[in-house]
């Protein structure tokens, strides 16, 4: 078949090109960024498109000439500046689906969210309800794929459930008896591949769970001790207060972290197997499974740091802030210009050398904070440190053999700068 994949470069979309391709289907891939498919087939065609300025019919009838399939894989889990839930989950798959009804595309699958129905209350999950409900009104074969939580390397929910696991408490939403029923990212693959065969019939929703549920706080330990920790203690935590804590997930850089996903995670997340049985024509794979399997090291290593990056960015800013601050407001600045005249600057030179620095230490701190333009920032970091110690050793030695080490700590520094930058880039 000729198939068009939307989100073909998210977590679940990847997945999915691969298994569509290898049972032999020609695939066009939608996505943003073609560069970041990493796809090497002669079935696969790119297609650059950007999903949030495709609302409209036309956007897409160009692109459905001669497709037999569309699989939609957009999805977002908390809107940004450039992307909004009404956009992306609703005005442009709609038009996609009514542009595919035109064009004499056979079958749509929509992969949708579950909890996606009648008593749907979150953002998320209404905007997902309006493109669902479009699609049921064409006449053509449809299916509503509804997964649940789901995991597999590369997942972004998975990467922070496993960093919620590698911490020494466990902090529970109510006790943590909130019921998920997560499943496997190669068996939504698989539902979409059977959704495609011929004598598949359509016009039906689908939950895609897991073949057992399982509690938050069970997931959580189970994942743990993956991870080869010990178990950990638990904290129950008042609703209330969870979702204050929610509240900071902008702060720490990850949208998952939000009231309207707790929210969900408090509805639960678990359904019938049974129909999903009887399309793959075998059991789900249990996610109890996996906690049997030792994560790798790169998982260890990521769990672990997952947290401590955001702290490594707050204090490398602080570091900035501090210095620029201390040597403007509090530290004499006679003695600085003492130093300063050790270097060979003085004269006018030095008041201005002392505030343009300061001011500089003062900006590299706001900038970091900012995250602006943060992997070559953080590059400049490293050179002016280096710069300041170089200087320092040559011209001011005494503080190289200081007791306190004040300028061999900038080693430890810079090794910081280095880690934070490949850090913010291994983000998931």
């Amino acid at each position: 078949m000729n198939i068009l994949l939307t989100g073909a470069t998210g977590f679940i979309g990847r997945a999915i090109a691969l298994a569509l391709l290898e049972q032999g289907h020609r695939v066009t891939a939608c996505c943003r960024r073609p560069q970041r498919l990493r796809l090497e087939s002669p079935l696969l065609t790119p297609l650059a498109l950007d999903f949030a300025e495709a609302d409209q019919i036309e956007n897409w009838l160009p692109h459905l000439q001669g497709i037999d399939a569309i699989v939609n894989c957009v999805g977002i889990i908390a809107p940004g500046p450039r992307q909004s839930f009404q956009q992306l989950h609703s005005q442009s798959p709609i038009a996609l689906f009514r542009a595919g009804a035109m064009a004499g595309v056979r079958k749509i699958v929509q992969l949708s969210a579950l909890g996606v129905d009648d008593q749907a209350a979150s953002a998320y999950h209404l905007s997902k309800k309006a493109a669902d409900d479009a699609l049921s009104e064409l006449p053509l074969d449809w299916f509503v794929l509804q997964p649940s939580l789901v995991y597999g390397p590369g997942g972004r929910s998975h990467a922070l459930f496993q960093a919620l696991a590698a911490l020494p408490v466990h902090l529970l939403p109510e006790g943590g008896k909130q019921v998920l029923q997560p499943i496997h990212v190669d068996d939504v693959a698989a539902a979409v591949c059977r959704c495609l065969q011929p004598g598949c019939g359509g016009r039906r929703t689908i939950a895609l769970v897991g073949s057992e549920p399982i509690s938050y706080a069970d997931w959580l330990q189970g994942l743990r001790l993956r991870l080869g920790k010990s178990r950990a203690g638990a904290w129950l935590l008042p609703q209330r207060y969870a979702a204050i804590g929610a509240g900071f997930g902008r702060a720490l850089a990850e949208p998952i972290l939000s009231r309207d996903n707790l929210a969900m995670l408090q509805r639960g997340s678990t359904a019938d197997p049974a129909p999903l049985i009887e399309l793959l024509g075998r059991s789900p794979l249990s996610a109890k499974r996996m906690f049997a399997d030792d994560a790798s090291q790169a998982e260890r290593w990521h769990a672990n740091l997952y947290f401590l990056r955001p702290l490594l960015g707050w204090s490398i800013a602080l570091v900035w802030l501090w210095s620029g601050i201390t040597s403007l407001f509090f530290y004499p600045h006679q003695a600085s210009y003492a130093l300063l005249a050790a270097t060979g600057i003085s004269g006018i030179a030095a008041p201005l050398t002392l505030y343009g620095l300061a001011a500089l230490d003062i900006a590299m701190g706001l900038m970091t904070l900012a995250r602006i333009r943060l992997p070559a920032l953080l590059l400049c970091q490293f050179y002016i440190v280096l710069g300041y110690s170089l200087m320092v050793a040559w011209r001011l030695p005494e503080f190289v053999f200081h007791p306190f080490g004040p300028l061999l700590k900038n080693l430890p520094f810079l090794m910081c700068l280095l880690v934070y930058r490949i850090l913010d880039g291994e983000r998931p």
